[in-house]
């Protein structure tokens, strides 16, 4: 009993934890799209309290049919994904094709001091959801180069270490 009641204490408390409000669903958005933020629905407050720049990817979906078990009312969808999120996926999926990736990563802590390279080019700012669309439809490779071959082959000095990823382009 004692750890039944500790057990709903701690999913409470850790529900807490999240910024989004929860969202009253409802059949009366009035013509509104439904808003999503990594994975879960908001309403347009939460909406309006994410950066700009913490924002990787907004995908809007006009066809209401796949949201009419939500809200028979919505006008489409909007479904955006924060860069913190598409580097978790990205980071999760890396580390389950690569026991390399996986060491170096767990034996450096994060991934700051990494350059990623696709398709022979360094991936500069706004990386995440190029990295984050990759899934085993486009996934060919990845390779670690340390930081001699990565300054030489890219001009690249201040991370230690190239993440060579292959894969085929998802936008084609």
């Amino acid at each position: 009993m004692k750890q039944l009641i500790f057990t709903v204490l701690f999913a409470s408390l850790f529900s807490l934890g999240y910024a989004q409000t929860t969202v009253q669903l409802s059949k009366t958005s009035k013509g509104a799209p439904i808003m999503f933020v990594d994975s879960v629905q908001i309403g347009q407050a939460d909406l309006q309290k994410l950066k700009p720049d913490d924002i990787a990817t907004i995908k809007v979906y006009k066809d209401t049919q796949a949201f009419k078990h939500i809200d028979s009312n919505a006008n489409g969808a909007l479904y955006v994904e924060t860069k913190q999120f598409c580097r978790k996926h990205f980071l999760n999926y890396f580390t389950a094709k690569s026991s390399d990736f996986k060491s170096l990563l767990e034996s450096q802590g994060n991934d700051d001091g990494f350059h990623y390279i696709l398709h022979g080019k360094l991936l500069g700012k706004g990386y995440e959801a190029k990295l984050a669309a990759i899934n085993d439809k486009f996934f060919k490779s990845i390779t670690i180069i340390e930081k001699k071959e990565l300054v030489e082959k890219y001009g690249a000095t201040d991370k230690n270490f190239g993440i060579l990823i292959v894969a085929d382009d998802p936008e084609t």
